[in-house]
């Protein structure tokens, strides 16, 4: 067991704080769903922001870290005054911040769930690197984690996208943290009614959710991220398969680990 000097401190996306003391070795961090109670329970979250095993906070050599568990929306890292997307596990120091996304305005503003680390034991600071160049050419999409923005490129010319429902975001940031890298990420269509709208245990009595409503979201996206929704080159149908989402190559680094950027993945969420 590990003494009561570290706790977290959680803020939730209403301003409301706890604190819960670190006593063990290892805590999961995520919403409830039937059969399922994370150790640290992020919610009501009707939304389905948070995953239901999001991240992994563990102890380990004296110190305290974090892994995201190939979540849909993702995590970020807060040290000091920067942030930055959270890939994989990562060691915490005292006052660093763990943001996840727990709802957000009909604006489109972000708003984070914050677990602060509180441990004298860690005080060292570092600061990530600086962000990527957008690179020229296009259509592509950006998608910025730690604002949860969306932005349009092309032809080296980059505009913030508006207009953007909840969903729509849900269905960016789930596609472009699928991407390894590369200028593409495609996704079947299961894959993505799930990252939507969760698994059939979580559904609504009598509502099911098919292609059509998938496609409904997906004409919704295009009207906003398209230069031409008519003849879409951002959000593109894959015959048969899904969608595939063209991204920056190279800002994306960052899929979390353990997901797959590919279709092909049929049965789940179907």
């Amino acid at each position: 067991m590990v003494t009561g000097t570290s706790s977290l401190r959680i803020t939730s996306p209403e301003g409301e704080v706890t604190h819960r003391e670190l006593d063990g070795t290892q805590l999961s961090v995520g919403r409830s769903a039937p059969d399922h109670t994370p150790d640290i329970v992020l919610g009501p979250d009707p939304q389905r922001w948070v995953g239901r095993l999001h991240c992994t906070l563990d102890f380990a050599d004296g110190v305290w870290s974090v892994t995201d568990n190939a979540s849909v929306n993702g995590t970020l890292l807060r040290r000091g005054g920067s942030t930055s997307r959270l890939v994989g596990r990562k060691r915490l120091q005292h006052a660093d911040t763990v943001l996840i996304l727990g709802d957000m305005t009909a604006d489109g503003e972000p708003l984070y769930w914050e677990l602060t680390l509180l441990d004298a034991h860690t005080t060292q600071r570092a600061p990530f690197g600086p962000p990527a160049d957008v690179p020229a050419g296009g259509p592509f999409l950006r998608y910025d984690w730690v604002s949860a923005r969306a932005y349009r490129v092309v032809d080296g010319t980059e505009e913030p996208v508006e207009g953007l429902r909840p969903q729509g975001h849900q269905l960016l940031r789930y596609m472009a943290g699928r991407s390894s890298g590369s200028a593409a990420v495609a996704c079947d269509h299961g894959e993505l009614i799930r990252a939507l709208w969760g698994g059939r245990d979580e559904w609504p009595q009598h509502r099911s959710y098919t292609k059509a409503d998938l496609a409904g979201v997906v004409r919704a996206v295009r009207r906003c991220i398209e230069p031409d929704p008519s003849a879409p080159r951002i959000l593109e149908t894959v015959t048969g398969i899904g969608y595939r989402l063209n991204v920056c190559p190279g800002t994306s680094a960052a899929a979390p680990s353990g997901t797959s950027g590919g279709a092909g993945h049929e049965g789940r969420g179907t």
